[in-house]
């Protein structure tokens, strides 16, 4: 996992909006300091040196235990997919 960013705010919309020094891939799986789970990237705006990152938190992640407090950290998982060829069966 590599650090994302921190808390900026929560958006009118439901999201969580962070400020990051990346630009993580969109779909990628964010975490809170305890290493839990708690959405995925949706969108990346602003400035490309400091760009705001927006989350989509998932449904099971309960705000006041889940410690996202305004200026915590988060952390991104950036799962690499193997390029490999599939082959198809010969008949």
């Amino acid at each position: 996992m590599k650090f994302l960013g921190n808390i900026s705010h929560l958006s009118n919309s439901g999201k969580l909006i962070a400020r990051s020094s990346q630009t993580p891939p969109a779909g990628a799986f964010v975490f809170n300091k305890d290493k839990k789970k708690i959405g995925k990237v949706i969108e990346v705006f602003g400035p490309t040196k400091e760009p705001y990152i927006s989350i989509s938190m998932f449904r099971s992640v309960n705000l006041e235990n889940s410690k996202l407090d305004k200026g915590n950290d988060l952390y991104v998982s950036i799962n690499k997919k193997k390029k490999g060829r599939r082959t198809r069966k010969k008949r």
